[in-house]
């Protein structure tokens, strides 16, 4: 509920953004990405660092904390000076370290999980399952206030959650958690300096590619049914709500297929699926076809999403907060660049042809988890000290 919840106050926020930009204050939609790319990279700085103390032995619960204070200060800035450049001087830093929650949570809930002895892939695919409801259901919220009661209105309820938020983390998250910092042993009992982690990385660029060629696909499907296709208003919504419902799905039911096929497997089976869903999803015509698409889509997006966190988690070697940093990093880099991408290709060609460019993404995920088969972590001793 405390990971549900943060994830639904941020959630409010994000997509909308780029309305409050455009229709609100009146800018040229280039400056949406001006914000965007400011916002992505303070959250990827804050994700790594904030992954690095986590592994170093600090108390998770105070990083939660950050993440809500910094989400009350950007939206309480907006509120009070509505301006583009608020945002781009207190709000985008605010909101970067707002998103660290995300990647916090989830090192949190792989590490709470391995101490009190859970089953660690339906865990995690609980977690992640939160997430993508979350997000189901924010960002429809934001926009139907947006319009019934104005732009401020949804910073306004953005801040009611975190208040909620404040609440939940007070009650639920216990304030000494924390893991004892680890060194890496060889036999003879001596540490072993650390070394680069090629597998991790290599986990790490696979989702990077799954995020690319996903965020490519969605960001141009709005525009490309009512624009191209002639669809009614209403099918982006109903594509996004029917992919959403199927992906929680894929998700709850990764860690039983994981068990039975290997993550790897699932990842490269995901690709597979990634590629037929982009292949229908350039050729729908119909609403009946788009909903078949987006079937597909939801099911290749939620075993990726499902299986992927604990695929990058395997090649942690001791240091857990920094590979789900690592991961989170990815999705938002391949997020950035495809979303960034997306207009120009539209500009230049079509939206059509951003969704078969998304295949080469797919692809590259294939490739990149086919080629690496045979990698794996050094065995190692990982003792406290």
């Amino acid at each position: 509920m405390l990971l549900l919840v943060g994830v639904m106050s941020t959630s409010a926020i994000v997509p909308f953004m780029g309305v409050y930009i455009v229709e609100g204050l009146g800018k040229d939609p280039w400056m949406i990405s001006v914000y965007s790319a400011m916002s992505l990279l303070v959250a990827v700085f804050v994700n790594r660092r904030f992954g690095e103390w986590i592994d170093a032995g600090r108390r998770v619960a105070p990083l939660v904390l950050v993440c809500i204070v910094a989400f009350v200060i950007a939206n309480c800035s907006i509120l009070i000076v509505q301006s583009y450049w608020i945002l781009v001087s207190v709000a985008f830093l605010c909101f970067g370290v707002a998103s660290a929650a995300l990647s916090t949570m989830y090192s949190f809930g792989r590490l709470y999980a391995e101490r009190e002895g859970l089953h660690i892939e339906r865990y995690n695919s609980y977690l992640r399952s939160m997430t993508s409801l979350g997000w189901m259901v924010s960002p429809a919220v934001a926009f139907f206030v947006a319009g019934q009661f104005g732009h401020l209105a949804v910073f306004k309820l953005a801040l009611g959650m975190a208040a909620l938020w404040a609440v939940l983390w007070y009650f639920v998250m216990p304030g000494d958690f924390a893991v004892e910092p680890r060194v890496t042993i060889d036999d003879a009992g001596h540490a072993i300096p650390d070394v680069p982690n090629r597998p991790l990385w290599y986990a790490a660029i696979a989702c990077f590619c799954f995020s690319l060629a996903h965020i490519l696909c969605s960001s141009a499907l709005p525009l490309f049914y009512i624009q191209e296709v002639g669809l009614p208003t209403f099918a982006p919504g109903l594509s996004f709500s029917v992919k959403t419902f199927v992906e929680i799905i894929a998700i709850l039911s990764a860690p039983l297929l994981m068990l039975r096929l290997g993550a790897r497997n699932l990842l490269l089976g995901a690709a597979v699926l990634g590629l037929l869903a982009f292949w229908v999803l350039a050729s729908v015509s119909s609403l009946s076809t788009m909903i078949m698409g987006s079937v597909l889509e939801g099911l290749y997006y939620g075993i990726f999403a499902g299986v992927g966190i604990t695929y990058v988690q395997s090649f942690a070697a001791g240091r857990m907060a920094r590979a789900t940093s690592l991961y989170m990093n990815g999705l938002y880099l391949g997020g950035l660049i495809a979303s960034s991408s997306m207009g120009l290709i539209a500009h230049f060609y079509d939206f059509r042809m951003a969704i078969h460019l998304a295949s080469f993404g797919a692809i590259a995920a294939f490739l990149v988890l086919l080629a690496t088969r045979r990698s794996d972590v050094p065995k190692q001793l990982t003792v406290s000290g």
